[in-house]
């Protein structure tokens, strides 16, 4: 179901921003020298978590100055909704994962579970080490399903849009990153 351009407009409008645009670019820049460092010598496959993943890809990609390849994988847990449901995969990469160095490259790490899941995924497809980065790393209480090598920003626990996070699949494309009332995120 398509979400009423009334309902995703004042999601925008009652959204509080948490991380300007300008602290989100710095934070890339600063995620973006200690990638680099662990991975220029090691040819790895970057892989992008669409379609969340695809804005903080973008902007991360031209900030790494050693050769690379890229591709992507596409799964959801959210669809229109605003709570994750079951793990659905629409699309594996082309890329043999084989003995390589796999970096995945996602939005937000909330309580970990699709990210863990693409890294297993990746493990079991033969990549040799498989390492992880997003844009937004949730203070989330408990424990998570996994951890996350690199993450750019420490984000409140609420629902987040813009930067590649959406509301009901709308605001990926803000360029920085708000957080919604609580009466919204429960599909208000």
């Amino acid at each position: 179901m398509i979400a009423a351009p009334e309902e995703v407009l004042a999601a925008w409008r009652r959204s509080e921003i948490i991380v300007d645009a300008q602290a989100v670019s710095r934070a890339v820049d600063q995620t973006a020298v200690r990638i680099s460092l662990a991975l220029k010598d090691l040819n790895p496959l970057v892989l992008c978590v669409m379609h969340g993943g695809l804005p903080y890809c973008g902007r991360l990609l031209d900030r790494l100055p050693f050769p690379l390849e890229l591709g992507y994988l596409h799964v959801v847990r959210y669809g229109q909704a605003t709570a994750g449901g079951a793990l659905e995969w629409i699309a594996l990469p082309r890329h043999s994962l084989t003995g390589r160095q796999v970096l995945i490259v996602d939005d937000v790490l909330d309580q970990g579970d699709t990210l863990a899941k693409v890294c297993e995924w990746a493990a079991t497809a033969g990549a040799a080490k498989v390492w992880s980065t997003v844009l937004c790393r949730k203070d989330v209480p408990g424990n998570r399903a996994v951890e996350v090598d690199f993450a750019a920003l420490q984000c409140p626990d609420r629902y987040l849009i813009g930067c590649g996070m959406d509301y009901k699949g709308y605001w990926r494309n803000l360029p920085d990153i708000r957080a919604v009332p609580k009466d919204l995120e429960d599909g208000g």
